[in-house]
């Protein structure tokens, strides 16, 4: 990484939202990344406004008020599949149908699951056998860990302005550790 690039990224202000120790792992991947300002708020607490920041990273567990609207920044939807990880990136200007979904971490499970198997990309099928459990509200730290780790990545290379996969595309991996 290049010292304009971590500068970038030092610069960059984003903000977490939700409320769980999967959070905690989010800062802590995000300030091994080189992100300074962060800002985490309680889902309860999210308005429409959202303050001066460049991103945001938004667990969609319990007690989440998704970001309303088209938001003039990026957002990172970081989820755990108790098994792996993936991740959802909404870039400015894209309609946000996510925002409207019920039970987005199971929602999208099911998506990727049924994308895999649509196009037979190999290396899915914990996530087809984690979705009993993920229907079921189940969590894995292991997993949590791996979502922090992808959202990190995500939100360093939004900053230093290399292209990223954006929905309907996504970020998908089996557990890290």
């Amino acid at each position: 990484m290049t010292s304009e690039e971590k500068r970038l990224i030092a610069d960059c202000r984003i903000m977490i939202i939700g409320a769980s120790d999967f959070i905690d792992c989010v800062k802590a991947e995000l300030d091994k990344s080189g992100f300074k300002p962060i800002n985490i708020v309680s889902g309860n607490d999210v308005h429409t406004e959202i303050g001066p920041i460049d991103m945001v990273a938004e667990y969609t567990g319990e007690a989440c008020t998704h970001v309303k609207g088209n938001a003039p920044i990026p957002i990172i939807y970081p989820f755990d599949f108790v098994d792996g990880a993936g991740a959802i990136v909404i870039m400015p200007g894209d309609d946000n149908e996510l925002q409207h979904k019920d039970n987005l971490r199971l929602w999208a499970a099911e998506y990727m699951a049924g994308y895999c198997a649509f196009w037979n990309v190999e290396g899915c099928e914990w996530l087809q056998l984690a979705l009993p459990a993920i229907r079921e509200a189940k969590t894995s730290e292991a997993a949590q860990r791996t979502a922090a780790h992808i959202c990190a990545k995500i939100a360093a290379n939004i900053a230093v302005g290399r292209n990223v996969k954006q929905f309907p595309r996504f970020y998908l991996s089996k557990n890290l550790e």
